[in-house]
């Protein structure tokens, strides 16, 4: 009988930590609006541990498995950023990304995709936009390459999307 429960308590565990490794769509956006010491709490209670600073960047990332959620904040360099921060979460789950990318479509304006392809790679951005917020969804897959790469930015909006020309790239096939 004590085995049985301790298969129980174990398997329940395993089960609470996996599904506890999620965010949504919301979760990401609320946690670009909280100070670091919230973010770095909730990060921590989804099972995420501290990987890394990137300095040059003002990065700070935390890792989960293959999961990867980091931090940044942009100062005000005179041009396009003030000061703000932005999360990035970044996955080699497809069904997870697909996920958290119907909540982005559900709650914001399509934007533009822009496509480009290089001869080892093909990279697609779809961009979603608010009055608050531009997202950018990575969908990053390598030829001969069984593990592809997804990543979820989300960042203030410093201007309307029009702001975002500077960013425009030549449409190939």
């Amino acid at each position: 009988m004590k085995k049985i429960l301790l298969l129980v308590l174990i398997s329940f565990s395993f089960g609470t930590l996996s599904f506890a490794q999620d965010f949504s769509f919301d979760d990401l956006v609320k946690l670009r609006s909280d100070n670091f010491p919230a973010f770095e709490t909730y990060v921590h209670d989804k099972g995420y541990k501290l990987s890394h600073l990137e300095y040059n960047d003002r990065s700070t990332v935390f890792r989960n498995g293959t999961n990867v959620i980091s931090y940044t904040h942009n100062y005000d360099n005179g041009y396009a950023y003030h000061n703000h921060v932005s999360i990035k979460f970044e996955t080699s789950n497809k069904e997870e990304f697909e996920r958290i990318k119907k909540q982005c479509e559900a709650s914001l304006t399509y934007y533009r995709t822009a496509l480009r392809r290089f001869t080892r790679e093909q990279y697609m951005e779809h961009i979603y936009t608010n009055d608050k917020i531009i997202v950018h969804l990575y969908d990053i897959s390598f030829r001969d390459d069984d593990k592809p790469y997804y990543e979820i930015e989300i960042s203030s909006i410093y201007a309307g999307a029009d702001h975002y020309h500077w960013r425009d790239y030549d449409y190939m096939d």
